[in-house]
């Protein structure tokens, strides 16, 4: 027994402490006794490995794409492929070339029908592109027996992208367009223009049009009947561009017919063409000529539409009995904020006189109708228009406001 447990046996003998705490120390006491656990001896370290000998691989065409097939299995190309496609002519080609080759299906035989056809001296790449858009070699030797015999592989896939057929090139010709490249055949089929159309634009005698002029006709859906009846009403010295431009804003017979059954007609086509792309109707013409503006004409009609004068807006500036009103005045009086209002509120300080030039100016300059009144309060009747521009171009001193 050691003396921890023979004091705690003696203070209980004593009445120092029950026998629970006794119990409770004694207990504490046989915890703290435990023996520690021996420690447990370190385990050698275990002898290095002699590095696995790997038998180096056999030169061979097999091999596996880090990126472009990455997740694929294995492919293989065999001896026979790359012996096969020496044959024809590509020979020593480099492991992605022949890669190219088979993922693209092209075989021996295709690459001696593109030799056959005249595209003897192609690459890798070129007769991968003739592949991956399926151009026939029967294509290639229709087109040169036509005459395109220089045709580089580039024009063949074009061709084939956009299914130029050898009846198409054999129809175009046979109208007398013998010169075109193979990029004038690929836009003139691209943007299906018929033979058929172009007969009819030769027949109208727009027989010197390039093929730019024709592919634009197509693309604006130009058809000869709008030529032919805009001819029919006088108009017959027509140019490709103003025909385009009337397809382009699909300006029609019927608004040409309207308009040069105004007053102020005829007009000549480039006029009609601007009044059609500005809205100018023959409805718009009647109510402005009502007016009757001296200077009104197919330039002025524009020039109101493009900046908002309107007919409401020429009844109200008439209604202010202005001596010069004209076409020209009504856009400048617009442009510069000219409103009835300001009209009204500047003839009631320097009286019925006022031009609309008057107005136009003082609208530029700033003055206002208020600085009109107190300079008016200060000089006068005899203060004019003209002598207001001048107060607010030298500065005029502000206690004079």
């Amino acid at each position: 027994m050691n003396e921890e447990r023979k004091m705690i046996l003696t203070m209980l003998a004593e009445g120092k402490i029950s026998a629970e705490e006794a119990n409770t120390l004694l207990e504490a006491l046989d915890i703290s006794e435990v023996k520690p656990a021996q420690p447990v001896p370190p385990i050698p370290p275990l002898p290095p490995k002699p590095p696995k000998m790997v038998t180096p691989p056999q030169v061979s065409y097999e091999w596996e794409w880090d990126d472009r097939s990455r997740g694929r299995n294995r492919q293989r190309i065999t001896p026979q492929f790359a012996e096969a496609m020496a044959q024809v002519g590509l020979a020593d080609l480099t492991e992605d070339e022949l890669w190219e080759l088979q993922i693209h299906n092209v075989r021996p035989g295709y690459i001696r029908r593109l030799q056959e056809a005249g595209l003897t001296d192609l690459n890798v790449d070129e007769i991968v592109q003739l592949a991956i858009h399926n151009v026939r070699p029967n294509l290639i030797a229709e087109v040169r027996a036509l005459g395109l015999d220089d045709l580089t592989a580039d024009e063949v896939v074009q061709l084939g992208i956009h299914n130029v057929r050898p009846d198409y090139l054999r129809q175009v010709q046979a109208l007398g367009l013998t010169d075109l490249t193979v990029d004038d055949i690929v836009q003139l089929s691209i943007h299906r223009v018929r033979p058929e159309m172009m007969q009819e634009i030769r027949e109208l005698g727009l027989d010197d049009l390039t093929v730019d002029d024709v592919v634009q006709l197509g693309i604006h859906n130009v058809r000869p009947n709008l030529v032919r009846e805009i001819r029919s009403m006088g108009l017959t010295d027509l140019d490709i561009d103003q025909i385009v431009q009337l397809g382009i804003h699909n300006i029609r017979p019927e608004l040409i017919q309207q308009l040069q059954a105004t007053d102020l007609g005829p007009f000549d086509l480039d006029d009609i063409i601007n009044m059609g792309i500005h809205n100018v109707s023959a409805d718009f013409i009647k109510q402005m000529t009502a007016f009757g503006l001296p200077d009104l004409d197919a330039e002025e009609l524009v020039t109101m539409r493009i900046h908002g004068v309107d007919p409401n807006f020429a009844a109200t500036v008439f209604a202010l009995n202005l001596p010069d009103i004209s076409a020209e005045s009504l856009v400048t009086m617009r442009i510069h904020g000219v409103r009835p209002q300001f009209a009204e509120r500047m003839q009631a300080v320097l009286g019925k006189g006022l031009t609309a030039e008057d107005l136009v100016t003082m609208r530029i300059h700033g003055v206002s109708p208020k600085f009109a009144e107190r300079m008016k309060a200060k000089m006068g009747d005899s203060l004019t228009a003209d002598e207001l521009v001048e107060m607010v171009i030298r500065g005029v001193p502000e206690e004079s406001w």
